[in-house]
Order: C-alpha cells, then structure tokens, then sequence
C-alpha cells in the first residue's frame, strides 16, 4: 500500500500547515505502516519544529470519516492524557487534515516486557480520566459482532474459521453474546490500541496515537486488544501474567473471554469482504486478528 506523499497534497492544504505551523517546510518524511493510503508524514520546518500531518480526500470516503472523527475527539481530550495532541483540524477542497503533536520517540517492542508494561501504565492513566461527552458506548460498537457466531454458523461459514470454532460453537457464541455486559462502562476507551497506535517519548512515557474509535467502556479492554496484537505477532508470547496489572481490575476471565469472541467472530465474517477503499490490508489484518482470538480463548478455556 502506497502512502500519499506530501507533494501530493494540493498546494492550497501545504500553505496552511505553513501557517499553522508559522515557517515554511524544510524537510517531510512520509510513515509505512497502518491501513489507508492517506498522508501521514513527519514535517520539518525551517525553524526547527516538527509537526505530525495526516490528509486524505473525500474520494477515501472510509478514511475521511476516520479523520473528521479522530479530529473531534482530539479536539476533546485533556491536555495531560498520554497523547500525540491536536495542534490544528481543518477541511480543505474536499480533504480533511489534521496537525497533531509529533512525538520523538519509538514504537513499543513487541517482544519487550518493560515496554508492554509502560503501555498498560498509559491505558490504566487513560481509564482513570473521564471521557469527553458524546462518546459513543463501546457495547453499542460491539452489538453488532455479539451475534457474530450465530451468523457464521447459519451462513454455513465454520469451515472458513478453525476446526476448533466448529467443535466449541456453543461456547463461542454463549460468551459473544455477552459482551455487551462484560464490557459496560464510563471509562475512557481508545478503541483501537496496537503497538503501531503508540511511541515511547524519551522520558519513557508511552503516547496514545489515532483516536477515531474512542469510547466509553470497562477500562481494560484496549490492555486485552493490546496483548491479542502481542500473540498475533508472536503466537508464544506468554502474556497470561501481565493480566495482573492493575489495568484488569475489576475484570474476570469470562469477560475477556467474551470480548474476544465476539471480536474474533466479526473478524471471520469481515476478512472475507472486499478491502474498503485505500484501506487494502486491512482484511488480512483481520484474518490474523481473529486467529489469535480464538487461540487465546482455547489456551483461557483449558486453564
């Protein structure tokens, strides 16, 4: 998936990030990773400072929305939350731009304990913060994926999941639909928590980044979905003690449980759509998400 470079953006969107910033570009560096094609590029001015831009068109319409929803709620967020924060949002000849804080630090590494642990720290500090008004209720997202299994089963799609799944049909779709109860809740979600959504600043802080899918929910659900990205990167990562941090409290087995079938069975139904519009990895993605949800929920129904 080719990113949309800086010379790419209409000359009219490039003079107002210049104003914004109050110098003109001196240097711009384009990021790999994630799933869209729009612009997210490190910029350089000539004064020395450094600005994080993300840009896309309405032609993306999937991408566009994400973005004029990420801005409003950057636009709420406190000041101290652990966050890349808002500098500018505006829309511009049908594109929508966000200038964002750029943070000098690194992703988190995935096979490093100590850095999992910073990033439960920072979503145990964002649960504690009240969320801004108007967030949608994270058991509301997931209503739809609580009937996932059921679908699944109906369509006669089990044998696109795992052998497993088939064998613990009733288990699954008992626990997905639930997870409107094992996730209730007025604490600050991000809703889309991965390693690549976070740097480690240089005071050893680590930065929430992309906030389109913020909710409100249980607290403890961007940790689970943080550790699952764990698995997915290496199946025998043994995250099971880090399920002890004071981030969990409050939780049970069943709830986690429940979030990750209800997840993982949306995820089967997903992969097998069409990829949306500039987003093309993210079905494979999902494929790989939900694979590692329901073997983490086989190792959790053994133990």
């Amino acid at each position: 998936m080719a990113r949309l470079d800086w010379t790419d953006l209409p000359p009219g969107i490039r003079t107002r990030v210049e104003q914004v910033a109050g110098s003109a570009v001196a240097e711009t560096h384009s990021q790999t990773g994630g799933f869209s094609a729009g612009l997210a590029s490190r910029v350089t001015f000539a004064d020395g400072r450094r600005l994080f831009v993300k840009a896309v068109p309405a032609s993306s319409p999937g991408t566009y929305d994400l973005y004029r929803r990420e801005a409003d709620i950057l636009r709420s967020i406190p000041r101290d939350l652990p966050a890349a924060h808002l500098v500018e949002a505006f829309t511009h000849d049908d594109w929508a731009v966000l200038v964002i804080e750029d943070v000098d630090g690194r992703h988190p590494r995935k096979g490093s304990q100590a850095d999992t642990v910073l990033v439960l720290d920072a979503l145990a500090a964002l649960a504690a913060v009240p969320p801004p008004a108007g967030l949608p209720l994270l058991a509301d997202e997931l209503a739809e994926d609580a009937d996932s299994w059921s679908r699944l089963d109906a369509a006669g799609l089990l044998a696109e999941t795992t052998p497993w799944c088939a064998d613990n049909l009733a288990f699954l779709r008992t626990h997905a639909e639930r997870v409107g109860d094992a996730v209730t809740g007025e604490r600050f979600v991000h809703g889309d928590l991965r390693p690549d959504n976070v740097l480690i600043d240089a005071t050893g802080r680590a930065r929430l980044l992309d906030w389109p899918w913020a909710a409100r929910g249980a607290g403890w659900e961007d940790a689970l979905l943080y550790l699952l990205d764990l698995r997915v990167a290496d199946p025998a990562a043994d995250v099971e003690p880090l399920l002890a941090h004071p981030v969990f409290d409050g939780s049970a087995r069943k709830d986690h449980i429940s979030l990750l079938a209800a997840i993982g069975g949306g995820w089967f139904e997903k992969c097998r759509w069409p990829a949306p519009p500039g987003m093309t990895t993210l079905r494979d993605f999902q494929r790989r998400e939900a694979l590692a949800s329901v073997a983490w929920i086989a190792q959790m129904s053994e133990g």
